[in-house]
């Protein structure tokens, strides 16, 4: 996942005192870029119709050898060129739902439909680029580690 920061200075009316809010943090799945390439007019907007032109065409990019199944390395190789990576997420597995290291056309087609409709959280059928992006609460400050009792502190 892709995350972003960042902070917000004011001053307060006050006196003139500069603070810092707790930053904001947004998070947004690689499948993101996938969407945003199935934009084809340009208008920022990615509609159902524009999901069912551009599913077709990331399959044929995926099955790499065209025989109507992803294997474990070409999803790997789609995942790399179309997500930017692997670790990205989505994952092999959920795509793979049955676990048979296989990934068939219908498998991809519906996880990249139900992904598309998690998205529309106005249930437009259509998606914004604000329905990509997760904000996230305030990160926890991290812990104190102490050294157990009788170990020398660093």
């Amino acid at each position: 996942m892709t995350v972003g920061a960042a902070a917000v200075l004011t001053a307060c009316a006050g006196g003139g005192v500069t603070q810092v809010r707790d930053p904001i943090r947004a998070v947004m799945s690689a499948d993101a870029l996938m969407f945003v390439s199935f934009d084809t007019d340009g208008n920022l907007s990615i509609t159902r119709e524009e999901l069912e032109t551009g599913i077709p065409r990331e399959w044929a990019r995926a099955d790499a050898n065209s025989d109507g199944n992803l294997s474990p390395i070409e999803f790997q190789n789609w995942s790399n060129l179309v997500l930017g990576g692997s670790q990205m997420g989505p994952y092999r597995l959920d795509f793979d739902r049955n676990v048979d290291n296989t990934i068939t056309r219908d498998e991809f087609e519906t996880e990249v439909r139900g992904r598309f409709s998690d998205y529309d959280q106005d249930s437009s059928g259509a998606l914004s680029r604000s329905e990509f992006v997760r904000l996230l609460g305030q990160a926890r400050p991290p812990t104190v580690q102490r050294p157990p009792p009788g170990m020398p502190q660093r």
